[in-house]
Order: C-alpha cells, then sequence, then structure tokens
C-alpha cells in the first residue's frame, strides 16, 4: 500500500508542476518593444514606427493603434510596424494595444514631435557612409573608410553599417527595434576587448554659441557590460586639427536602456567653423543611427 501511495503522489506532483509550466505559458501577455522615433524635420512629414511582439507559442494575436496627442496624421491602425504621414507640426503620441486569446492585453506608447527647425546634417547611413573613416582613437587602422559588415570577414575592431540580419547576434542581443540601416559593432565574431571609432568633418557657417543647435541620434545600449572594461557608446565633437592627444569639446555618453533603441536629443553650443563629429564605441555591444544636427528656431 506504501508504495501505491508513493507511486500516485509522485504522478500527482509530476501533473501539477506540467500544469503550472503550462499555465504561466498560456497565461502570458504580449511582450511589446517599440523602436525610438525621431523628432520629424519638416517639410518631412512622415515617420516609420517599428514595434516587436512577443506572445507564447499557438496565442493569435489583435493588433490596434492608435493616436493619443497631436495633429492631423493618416496610419493603418492594424499593423504591427507603421508609416506615419501627412504630420504637422507638434507633439505627438501614439499607444500600440495587443491583446491574445485569452482577453489579455499589453500597452506600449510613444511620442515625438514635428519640427520646423533647419536640419544641417542628416546622417542616416541609407544610401552611403555619410562620409565616416575610422579614428585615430579606435584600435582599428585610422583612415579607411566606413564599411558595409558584409564586406568583411575580420570585425574586430572596427564598426559596420548594415541591417540587423547582417551582424551576428551576441549574448541574445541582435538589434531589435530598427529595420534601417545603422552603424554597429560586429561582436559576434570577436573575442577580447577593444575600442572601435569612426569620424567625419562638420562646418558650421554660422555662429551656434548662443545655444540654438541641436544634436539627435537613435542608439542601442541594452545592457552593462563594464565589468569586462571601459565600456561605452561616446559622441564627441573634436577642432578639427585633432590628434590623439586632442580634448573633446563637447562629449554625449547615452545611459543604458535593456529596452533596446532609444532616442538621445540635446543643445550645443559651437562658435562657426570646422570640426570632428566622432563616434566611439568600446567593447560589447551599441549602434548608433540617424545622427542629425539642427538649428532651433
Amino acid at each position: 500500500m506504501k508504495k501505491l501511495t508513493l507511486l500516485l503522489f509522485s504522478v500527482f506532483l509530476t501533473f501539477s508542476c506540467t500544469s503550472s509550466d503550462e499555465e504561466v505559458e498560456t497565461l502570458a501577455a504580449p511582450v511589446i518593444a517599440i523602436n525610438a522615433v525621431n523628432t520629424v524635420f519638416l517639410p518631412k512629414n512622415n515617420i516609420e514606427i517599428n514595434a516587436t511582439i512577443s506572445v507564447p507559442e499557438n496565442q493569435t494575436q489583435t493588433i490596434l493603434w492608435k493616436k493619443t496627442a497631436g495633429g492631423s496624421a493618416d496610419f493603418e491602425s492594424d499593423k504591427k510596424d507603421i508609416t506615419i504621414t501627412n504630420l504637422e507640426k507638434g507633439n505627438y503620441s501614439f499607444t500600440l494595444t495587443v491583446s491574445n486569446n485569452n482577453n489579455q492585453s499589453s500597452e506600449e506608447s510613444i511620442s515625438f514631435s514635428v519640427s520646423d527647425g533647419k536640419v544641417l546634417y542628416n546622417l542616416d547611413f541609407e544610401n552611403s557612409n555619410e562620409g565616416f573613416k575610422t579614428s585615430i582613437f579606435g584600435n582599428y587602422t585610422s583612415g579607411k573608410e566606413l564599411r558595409n559588415v558584409t564586406e568583411e570577414t575580420n570585425h574586430c575592431g572596427t564598426v559596420y553599417m548594415g541591417k540587423k540580419e547582417d551582424f551576428t547576434d551576441w549574448l541574445t542581443y541582435s538589434y531589435e527595434g530598427n529595420n534601417s540601416n545603422f552603424v554597429a559593432t560586429n561582436m559576434g565574431t570577436c573575442l577580447g576587448y577593444f575600442t572601435s571609432a569612426i569620424e567625419k568633418e562638420i562646418t558650421f557657417t554660422e555662429d551656434f554659441s548662443n545655444g540654438k543647435l541641436g544634436i539627435q541620434f537613435q542608439y542601442y545600449k541594452p545592457g552593462d557590460f563594464s565589468k569586462w572594461g571601459n565600456y561605452n557608446l561616446e559622441v564627441s565633437i573634436y577642432k578639427n586639427d585633432l590628434n590623439d592627444t586632442s580634448k573633446p569639446i563637447i562629449t554625449f555618453s547615452p545611459t543604458t536602456n535593456p529596452k533596446g533603441w532609444s532616442l538621445f536629443n540635446e543643445n550645443l553650443s559651437l562658435e562657426k567653423g570646422s570640426y570632428r563629429l566622432v563616434i566611439i564605441n568600446t567593447n560589447a555591444q551599441t549602434a548608433i543611427d540617424n545622427i542629425i544636427l539642427y538649428k532651433n528656431n
């Protein structure tokens, strides 16, 4: 009798654990991540928003986008990735709601502005390397043109432009949330510690020492890997006559965001003249895209 009782108790425990695991999976709500959205600068009046949605296997999902603030806008409300058109100057907010077949739902919101500020540089890496070359501040040979990740097999020590499918996943990080070209470290093929850096000349024909200059970029810095060294993503501006002992005029170091792609926007002051824009990726998985320098009205 004792053996039979133990056997039945064991079967009960096994069934209970299995049922519990299945129930947790079944009851899990959708997980949503939305890419960072730029400020839209008129006369351009449209923008793409990409969403990543995770649901347990065998669950259906219902998608609904709603505009919760802002002026005119046209978009398809039942698509995961949407293109919003016919925007006008002002601030906008949108909310994505995803529901599953267990009547559970999740929401994620995003906000952006439409500005009539004058764009001085729009570096999106879609059709070219935007004039960037490798910098003396990196471990890779300086003066080499920024290349597509598919054009080279030795990826250690520098960064490349490409789409997320061109880069090797590393520690489960895969640049999700950006379907366009961007600049990133291909850490999946590398062992060890290195610094990669690129630079380009930028020139301003008017004085911006009054703080009327803005800089904006999307960046990917999903984890804190500082235990392996000086992990960082830095965007710096130097005088044009830089050398390996030069000090930057200003440096931006965006914070870590485990949700993925984020938006950085800040005002700065620069006098009329020629400068070097330097992007430094130190160790681990970082990326940058859509660098915009603009004049505030």
